[in-house]
């Protein structure tokens, strides 16, 4: 990478698995970053605990404290102080809610925020609009976003395999309806790639991933979390998405 102090990559829900694990892999390959955080010491302690330095921390991740639904503290990583009034050219968006049961026969999971996905995306889009709008950023192209979303809510081709399926539309039916919201507000929005990700665990490498589109999805069981964001990283990231662009993309071992 270039010694450039420009940041060309935001990250929102960097403490989350997969945003993480890209993170990880962005942080490695010496590009600069920037990441909204609620509590900036757990994701440092985050990276940390993944083997990159302190050094590569403070020299190459901006972070900024803040939530995601405030729209101040989301333009605040999307215009981190080194880019001088530029926006970031890629977003990538691992945002989502704790899991909370409740008891109900009908919803008996439900989030911490049930509306986080769909809050914090439109929150999202709207700063990335009235940043473009201001006269520091009106020359420049709208950013690449990539938003990790969940596989069992597509409107196309199933995406789950069958023995998944009553768990998925039954016990997760209060976040995949948040997620749904979620891909609803960002259809509309150009150059974007969603990829869909299954129940995760350990990794194994990107390369071993199938993957599939909203219509004719990659179906399995299971995929790692470190291979998702190596994936992202290394198909959005590092190729600007050319191949993915305004595509939903599904992601399984």
């Amino acid at each position: 990478m270039t010694d450039s102090p420009y940041i060309p990559v935001a990250f929102f829900g960097a403490t989350g698995g997969c945003a993480n694990a890209c993170l990880v892999h962005t942080l490695k390959a010496g590009y600069k970053a920037s990441a909204l955080a609620r509590i900036p010491p757990k994701l440092i302690n985050l990276l940390l605990s993944q083997g990159i330095d302190q050094f590569t921390i403070d020299s190459n991740l901006t972070v900024i404290q803040g939530d995601a639904t405030d729209i101040a503290a989301v333009k605040r990583a999307l215009v981190p102080g080194p880019n001088n009034g530029r926006m970031v050219s890629t977003i990538i968006s691992g945002l989502g809610g704790s899991p909370k049961l409740q008891l109900s026969a009908l919803t008996p999971v439900t989030l911490d925020n049930p509306h986080i996905c769909e809050q914090s995306t439109n929150v999202l889009l709207s700063a990335i609009r009235e940043l473009q709008s201001s006269q520091c950023s009106q020359a420049q192209q709208k950013p690449l976003l990539a938003i990790i979303s969940t596989t069992g809510i597509s409107s196309a081709a199933e995406d789950v395999p069958f023995l998944f399926r009553l768990f998925y539309h039954y016990f997760l039916a209060v976040p995949h309806q948040d997620k749904r919201k979620m891909e609803r507000a960002i259809i509309s929005s150009m150059d974007t790639t969603d990829p869909s990700d299954r129940p995760l665990r350990g990794g194994r490498g990107w390369k071993t991933l199938r993957v599939g589109t909203e219509d004719k999805p990659a179906v399995g069981y299971t995929i790692q979390r470190a291979d998702v964001g190596e994936w992202i990283f290394e198909q959005v990231l590092k190729t600007g998405a050319e191949k993915w662009m305004n595509r939903m993309v599904t992601l399984t071992n």
